[in-house]
């Protein structure tokens, strides 16, 4: 894959769909055959990456509201635009154990610290303390490693 087409992959609120399951289920049937099973349309697998498939993410209805933000204010992400952060990145406990969508703020935050290829070589790790890690008071997360 070319740098160009693994950045493209970089969705505007900061998720890295390269990354996501419903992306790679692509290489892997078992993976694939789990998504289905988890109740995404098997017409909507595999995902292409926000920005391929026009904000049309596999497990919302219609268009992501967000993406469709970007598209109208013609910025790359979110945290380009004048209004960032907004409430539609806010984090909410509901879901947060299965969804990635509690780190968008500071996946945006790396990305315009670091830039988007920074970002896309730290982002499985950034996923991986998001998921695996343990809080420390005071401390932020640690690795479960």
């Amino acid at each position: 894959m070319s740098t160009k087409e693994r950045i493209n992959l970089a969705a505007p609120c900061g998720i890295d769909c390269g990354i996501c399951e419903l992306y790679i289920c692509k290489d892997n049937k078992q993976l694939y055959d789990h998504m289905i099973s988890r109740g995404i349309p098997e017409e909507k697998l595999p995902c292409g990456g926000c920005r391929n498939v026009n904000g049309n993410c596999p497990v919302i209805a219609g268009e992501c509201e967000t993406y469709k933000c970007m598209t109208k204010k013609k910025v790359e992400f979110c945290s380009d635009c004048a209004d960032f952060p907004c409430y539609k990145l806010a984090p909410a406990a509901d879901r947060a154990d299965v969804l990635p969508h509690n780190t968008k703020v500071f996946n945006l935050c790396i990305i315009k610290k670091i830039g988007i290829e920074g970002f896309l070589e730290r982002s499985a790790e950034i996923k991986q303390i998001y998921y695996k890690g343990k809080m420390e008071v005071g401390k932020g997360p640690k690795s479960d490693n």
